[in-house]
């Protein structure tokens, strides 16, 4: 792997994505923008998670959401933009791109809870 210095903005955005933990979760999801669309969530981290539509949509790359998190026994959790980082059939995946920090806080407190009881 080349220096940071050198390394190419897609190169750093994989290792960064390798440095997040993602967990293995299922619960739903809702998304407005540019897509409409609810969902269940899997592969969550705090940068972003995998989504599987309930409904077949043409969800674009580049397209940005809004999305309400419903894990389980928690309030939602809103995250006011994310994007479309691949798409594959029914499945898509997004990165956070911004959520207030209270709304983080409360993302990272039941993550660092998941990892507890893994």
């Amino acid at each position: 792997m080349r220096p940071p210095a050198t390394q190419s903005k897609r190169e750093r955005e994989k290792a960064e994505l390798r440095q997040q933990t993602r967990y293995r979760v299922e619960f739903p999801i809702s998304c407005t923008g540019d897509c409409i669309t609810t969902g269940t969530v899997y592969n969550l981290g705090l940068g972003g998670c995998k989504i599987m539509s309930a409904a077949r949509v043409a969800m674009e790359i580049g397209a940005i959401l809004k999305l309400e998190l419903r894990p389980p026994q928690l309030a939602p959790i809103h995250v006011y933009a994310a994007t479309v980082r691949w798409t594959m059939e029914d499945d898509f995946g997004v990165d956070f791109l911004g959520m207030q920090e209270s709304e983080r806080d409360r993302l990272v407190q039941w993550l660092e809870q998941l990892a507890e009881e893994s």
